[in-house]
């Protein structure tokens, strides 16, 4: 896409980049809003193995997450402070050691299948690719990390992505459906396939889009009502989720999940920024729909994320690390349509 940039626009776009590379390696940041199940430091991973435990042990898995909640300070209101089951059943089941061999499974195949979607690219860019894949999913390393939802939501997220809107778009919907049964934030993705597939006049695929919509409406008011049928009224009711922690957050957010955690703090939060011009590079068809799921979901992380919620940036991952392979190339064609118009003066 930056190849269609003017001479102008290309400066402007450089300018612009740069002041943003700036703020974010200076800016300071906001303090955290509120504090994590009143101060408790049992963290939400390690409820999520109890809640395992216990349907392990054959207790249901709302009296359990319920119960659970309650005796350690986390809300139970609303019910979508309650995670879906899915992923604490697998864990009961299989086990999570078991569920993190599954997981690296699906890191590769992300990986393979993204080096083989990006078939405009040369060999050096896909490999890249697939190798910044594996870098953005290292999570998946570590198996008390098993129990995030978001990894396993990112993960499938990844695999659907390079799929959207091509011949096999069945196996994005059932990846996104696999996401969408472990964490509800995979919903923008889904929408915004929906959109693609209705401005693009593929009816089949936005039948199929939408049932799963609908599908997923309906699974989640029975979890609703399910959830309201084991509350009390005593239990707390979540701090709400109007973090507004502006424009960096979902930056730095990135940072804290992923291995830019590993750089100076000068350096990661525009190191992140710096992907998405990679993704501005990358083939179109892949690169129009990341781009606006990254940014809509950026603008969800900023507008209603509270600090503590930072977590919810892994379900980017590893997809948004796919934007580094293509940086080398951006930043050429950027070079190149700033010099254009000289050149052609010339």
């Amino acid at each position: 896409m930056l190849r269609m940039l003017s001479r102008g626009q290309a400066m402007i776009l450089t300018l612009c980049l740069a002041l943003a590379c700036a703020w974010a390696a200076y800016a300071p940041e906001r303090p955290p809003s509120g504090a994590a199940a009143q101060g408790s430091t049992y963290s939400d991973l390690k409820l999520y193995h109890d809640v395992a435990a216990r349907v392990a042990a054959g207790d249901d898995y709302y009296a359990a997450a319920t119960e659970l909640h309650r005796a350690h300070g986390f809300p139970t209101r609303p019910f979508i402070t309650i995670r879906p089951p899915t992923l604490a059943h697998l864990g009961a089941v299989f086990g999570w050691q078991k569920l993190q061999y599954l997981l690296g499974a699906f890191l590769l195949a992300a990986a393979m299948l993204c080096y083989h979607a990006f078939r405009l690219a040369n060999l050096a860019e896909r490999i890249a690719v697939a190798v910044f894949v594996l870098a953005g999913g290292a999570m998946a390393s570590r198996t008390f990390l098993v129990a995030q939802h978001e990894l396993w939501a990112g993960l499938l997220l990844a695999l659907a992505l390079p799929l959207v809107g091509s011949r096999h778009w069945i196996w994005a919907l059932l990846f996104a459906a696999g996401a969408l049964a472990i964490r509800e934030l995979a919903l923008p993705f889904v929408l915004l396939a929906l959109a693609f597939a209705v401005v693009r006049k593929r009816w089949p695929e936005a039948a199929g889009w939408s049932a799963l919509a609908l599908v997923f409406a309906g699974a989640m008011a029975a979890h609703a009502a399910t959830v309201s049928a084991h509350a009390l009224p005593g239990d707390l009711p979540s701090q709400g989720w109007d973090g507004l922690r502006g424009a960096l957050a979902p930056l730095r957010d990135l940072v804290d999940v992923s291995l830019l955690n590993r750089l100076p703090a000068s350096l990661a939060a525009p190191a992140a920024l710096l992907a998405l011009l990679g993704w501005a590079a990358a083939p179109v068809r892949q690169a129009c729909f990341a781009l606006l799921w990254f940014l809509g979901y950026a603008l969800m992380l900023a507008l209603f994320a509270r600090g503590q919620n930072f977590y919810w940036a892994i379900v980017l991952l590893p997809a948004w690390f796919i934007g580094f392979a293509f940086l080398p190339r951006a930043l050429i064609q950027l070079t190149h349509a700033m010099l254009a118009s000289r050149r052609s003066a010339l």
